[in-house]
């Protein structure tokens, strides 16, 4: 007896298994069949009812395979079946659940005239329903308005050994080069019988460094346990996780659990409260993270008491090492009398993604994003496509590296098959492409990822068309060593230019590495330099060629605004002034781009440069401050990623 969990109940997944040693009989094989289905055991199901059909078919029996191959994602296959329950002319209930069937596969498979029609004869066979064909409607409607709206983004299955024939799952990317990831590929030996079983590992993303994965050790992954949903705080110093196991009844209960990394290694789990996991639920899907202001703040999915029903998610925040606030429920602008799963707050456009499974999305679970400070106003709105798909998508996380690494989790094509069946979750990459000359689809794309867009292609856009081209890169973060430019200084302005003190900056590279305290943190601060320092130094480079382009060739009136910030180092005045020299910096080295045109067009109000030198104001409150302390409060990433000004946005003006 073989046993393969997929997530789509707890941490989704299904249990499947082989049946055999039933009697010979029509009856016997639907019942076992059944048996299967109870058992969320498709693949067992869906052997048992081919079995009955030797002895005769019918329009239950179609119905019943028809909703088996829907459950293992074979939508092709099963709407023949639901089409061969129609054909058999079977009492109307049967019929009316047959074409809503239809009709859902049709939408998932992108077929909107195919589903319309469907919903059309269903008004025809039911009447008392009209309301809820009407519903329908309306929602296949929005869905195929949704589909129209194409990202521009690829979406390819993560390289390396990541995926496999089983489902792989739930990503946390820590920085650029590090991937936490669970997986179904491993076994126990339980009673004599392999079970697969969930394990979190790790891998290097570094094209240069990529290796094969890691499983994290039994501080995390107990050998008597399912351990998944790893979660990375921002920092690096949290992890929360998701811990399962079998009761006496086959149930799967799951309960979240953090870990601390000191030392360069992950603590011994140490399970969160009743209140975060009480007894009899499972809470699971663990995001934590921070949004500075408030601290740690951690997202879960929950089917505990006091929720809108199903899994449910919920929020809480950290007051100490292992200790929460009470969970809030998010409410009804999230949640709803379904499943709401994977939810991922991204601290840097202030938007919560979760999936869940509404007849207004593309089909399955899908993923949807609302803006989180003013939540309970706002309305979820589902992602466009390739985002989402007519499968299950799920898990949309990113990296708060330079280079904003993005995943998301689906079984649709071409994830891995097992049985020659779309059941298995694979983790794929979201990258971004370059925009077409299709000037409405540029706006859809709300990520944060670069994109590198070519000179000849930017130059055939229209200037609209160029403001969103560069967007796409934004905010674009510019790192100054400590005190730079003109330290100790008391002018608010500079002769420096940025080019000048970037390649400065990087030069120094090996004294930072130098101070760091051992090897997983010097690894961390040589990540800072390539992955944050230059990427970011290229990204300037490329948009000073654009924006030249765009002032050069249109009439057109533009402000640029910056932000400024540094570490708490120093004083607050003395830092809100060096914040201004930095922001000086870069409109020196604007200044002698090509030629003296910069200055001309500034001086013309052509381009209008906002200036907004925050100082430490929004510093991380956790950097070091302590003038003695230099390994910290100077030379450690924490505080290098305080030394910056950002390029946040760009618009045409009047």
């Amino acid at each position: 007896m073989k046993i393969l969990k997929l997530f789509l109940s707890s941490f989704v997944f299904f249990i499947l298994m082989d049946s055999t040693g039933y009697a010979q009989s029509k009856t016997a094989y639907t019942n076992a069949g059944d048996e299967c289905i109870q058992r969320n055991d498709p693949f067992c199901g869906i052997n048992n009812y081919r079995l009955a059909l030797e002895y005769g078919e019918d329009a239950l029996l179609c119905f019943k395979i028809g909703s088996s191959e829907k459950l293992l994602h074979n939508y092709a296959s099963a709407i023949i079946w639901f089409q061969r329950c129609i054909a058999h002319q079977p009492e109307k209930e049967i019929k009316v659940k047959a074409f809503i069937e239809k009709a859902d596969l049709q939408k998932r498979l992108g077929d909107f005239i195919g589903a319309n029609e469907s919903i059309d004869i269903l008004k025809n066979l039911d009447a008392t329903q009209e309301t809820t064909w009407n519903k329908l409607l309306l929602d296949y409607k929005n869905a195929e308005l949704l589909s129209a709206k194409k990202a521009l983004i690829d979406v390819y299955p993560e390289p390396g050994d990541v995926n496999t024939a089983y489902s792989d799952f739930a990503p946390a990317p820590l920085g650029d080069s590090l991937l936490y990831y669970s997986s179904l590929r491993f076994t126990l030996i339980e009673k004599n019988v392999n079970v697969s079983t969930s394990r979190i590992a790790s891998i290097k993303t570094d094209e240069a460094s990529r290796a094969k994965s890691k499983i994290l050790p039994e501080s995390i992954n107990m050998p008597a346990f399912n351990e998944a949903n790893a979660s990375i705080s921002p920092d690096g110093k949290i992890m929360v996780f998701t811990r399962c196991l079998f009761d006496e009844n086959g149930k799967l209960n799951c309960a979240l659990y953090e870990s601390e990394f000191v030392n360069g290694k992950w603590k011994e789990g140490v399970k969160l409260s009743s209140e975060i996991n009480p007894a009899g639920r499972t809470s699971t899907h663990p995001n934590i993270t921070t949004n500075k202001s408030e601290g740690y703040l951690l997202f879960f999915s929950s089917n505990k008491l006091g929720g809108m029903g199903g899994m449910d998610l919920w929020m809480s925040k950290r007051k100490s090492q292992n200790q929460y606030e009470s969970p809030i429920n998010l409410g009804k602008t999230v949640n709803t009398e379904q499943d709401e799963w994977s939810p991922f707050y991204d601290i840097e456009i202030d938007s919560l993604y979760f999936s869940t499974e509404k007849n207004d999305g593309l089909g399955g679970l899908d993923l949807f994003q609302i803006r989180f400070t003013s939540i309970q106003q706002n309305t979820a709105t589902g992602l466009p496509p390739p985002y989402n798909s007519g499968y299950n998508d799920l898990y949309y996380s990113r990296s708060y590296g330079e280079k904003h690494q993005a995943f998301l989790v689906s079984n649709r094509p071409p994830a891995a098959k097992l049985n020659g069946s779309s059941c298995c979750y694979d983790i794929f990459r979201i990258q971004p492409v370059a925009p077409s000359l299709d000037t409405t689809a540029l706006a859809i794309n709300d990520s944060v990822l670069s994109i590198k867009v070519s000179s000849a292609t930017f130059e055939k856009l229209p200037p609209e068309a160029k403001i969103s081209s560069i967007k796409l890169n934004f905010p674009i973060r510019l790192y100054f060593d400590n005190d730079y430019p003109d330290p100790k200084s008391t002018r608010t302005s500079t002769d420096k230019e940025y080019d000048h003190l970037a390649t400065d900056y990087l030069k120094r590279m090996k004294v930072y590495v130098d101070q760091q305290s051992n090897d997983s943190l010097k690894d961390v601060i040589t990540s800072f330099f390539n992955d944050s320092v230059a990427l970011n130094f290229s990204k300037l480079r490329e948009f000073s060629d654009h924006l030249f382009n765009l002032l050069s060739t249109s009439p057109t009136r533009l402000k640029i605004t910056i932000l400024g910030s540094a570490s708490p180092l120093a004083e607050r005045r003395y830092n809100l002034i060096l914040s201004n020299r930095r922001i000086r910096s870069l409109e020196n080295y604007w200044a002698k781009w090509q030629d003296d045109r910069f200055t001309n067009w500034i001086q013309d109000k052509k381009l209008e440069i906002v200036f907004l030198p925050k100082g430490e104001d929004d510093a991380d409150k956790t950097v070091s401050d302590l003038v003695k302390d230099t390994r910290k409060s100077i030379y450690s990433k924490e505080a290098a990623m305080e030394r910056r000004i950002e390029i946040v946005d760009i618009e045409i003006l009047p």
